[in-house]
């Protein structure tokens, strides 16, 4: 079990101890192999063709596409997809016409399995690298989303309800469809993104329309980094033998008493470290166990999920990321004027017209300017009053107006 500069949070075996045991080293599994197995099981007919095309397509985005952090081209990455694409054949074939499944289609419904497990994760610029590799390995076959149905309508209502009061915006709510689809998927779901880019909007809307559509949905929101690991997992006295639960381990009592029509998130909202979680590896892996220090084992079933907000996984190890679902949001994601409609509607009704008409004679321009010369502007906030109105001049580090 590696413990290295990648794996924070685990260290090596003494030497004495590891004098006990013989090594054991694994060989490289045939991807290939693995693929067109699951596919057969699932009801592929094609397995084999397919098989070859989704391992190289895996293989060549490895190569191709940028190296990030939070990118898992692995067998776990794979068997995601595997089962995404499974479950749309059994579904085209209760309620489809079975003389129409032919090989085109299969290949259809696989490409859509791979966009909606891998696009969620995919920076602005790999996208569209990734859809045209998509394109060169199967040619000739459409590439679209899975259809959201009743929770996309949902989701759209909410959006615009008075509760949230967002615009809509297509790239959101297809953000939000794939996380739905990485909940449904994995047990552990990361959202991230820097600070700003809607990481709480995503997931919070998602479960107002999950609720709209009949579904309850309880969460759990924490913020593990701001605690003691003992805090936050659970301690026990050595003297007494006493145990004292933990904030998540409190969390994950409540959740498994819910009834199993009853979905479950555990949100951690926070930086992730190393320190503890990869004591949830076992969690977020096909066990769904968690184990406590005192030996204690939880056992999760399908209604729960883990749910990460982090701006960043730098100290995330392999393991935990290639055991979790992956919802990327980025600056390029968001457009300003959505987020000045908002803050307008904020405003006195008297006033909107005049703030309006300022922001689209001087400030889109400017910051248009600023961005476009990748100009720094370094500047202090000054607050002032211009014609009764409160007005903030400002420019960040990032040339984004504040």
């Amino acid at each position: 079990n590696p413990a290295g500069k990648d794996y924070g949070g685990r260290s090596n075996l003494p030497d004495n101890l590891k004098a006990l045991f013989r090594p054991v080293a694994m060989g490289r599994p045939d991807n290939e192999l693995i693929a067109e197995v699951i596919l057969y099981s699932e009801g592929f007919t094609g397995a084999k063709d397919l098989a070859g095309k989704i391992v190289s397509l895996f293989t060549l985005s490895k190569q191709l596409l940028s190296a990030q952090q939070h990118y898992d081209w692995g067998l776990r990455a794979l068997k995601a997809v595997l089962n995404t694409g499974g479950k749309l054949v059994q579904i085209e074939k209760r309620d489809g016409d079975k003389a129409n499944f032919t090989p085109k289609l299969e290949r259809e419904l696989l490409i859509k399995a791979v966009r909606v497990n891998t696009l969620s994760k995919l920076t602005f610029a790999d996208t569209n690298r990734f859809l045209a590799l998509i394109g060169d390995v199967f040619p000739d076959t459409d590439s679209t989303d899975i259809a959201g149905g009743d929770v996309e309508a949902a989701i759209r209502e909410v959006m615009v309800s008075k509760e949230f009061g967002f615009s809509i915006d297509e790239t959101q709510i297809r953000k939000m469809l794939q996380l739905k689809e990485a909940l449904d998927q994995r047990m552990g779901c990361v959202v991230v993104g820097p600070s700003g880019c809607g990481k709480t909007a995503v997931w919070r809307v998602l479960r107002e329309a999950l609720q709209k559509c009949g579904q309850k949905v309880v969460i759990h929101v924490m913020n593990p980094k701001s605690m003691p690991r003992q805090q936050l997992l659970g301690d026990m006295d050595l003297d007494t033998r006493e145990w004292q639960d933990g904030v998540l381990t409190q969390a994950a009592r409540q959740v498994v008493k819910e009834p199993p029509e009853t979905r479950s998130w555990i949100v951690c909202d926070g930086d992730v470290d190393p320190e503890w979680i990869e004591s949830l590896n076992s969690v977020l892996d096909d066990n769904h166990l968690l184990t406590l220090p005192n030996g204690e084992r939880i056992s999760f079933g399908p209604n729960v999920n883990f749910l990460f907000e982090t701006h960043d996984l730098s100290f995330a190890s392999p393991a935990t990321i290639s055991r979790m679902g992956m919802i990327f949001l980025s600056n390029e994601d968001i457009d300003v004027r959505r987020v000045l409609d908002k803050w307008l509607t904020t405003q006195p009704e008297e006033h909107r017209g005049l703030l309006e008409g300022l922001l689209k004679d001087y400030f889109h321009r400017a910051l248009e300017f600023v961005l476009r010369h990748e100009m720094v502007v370094e500047t202090t906030l000054v607050g002032t009053v211009m014609n009764g109105l409160p007005a903030i001049h400002g420019v960040t580090t990032q040339g984004a107006f504040v």
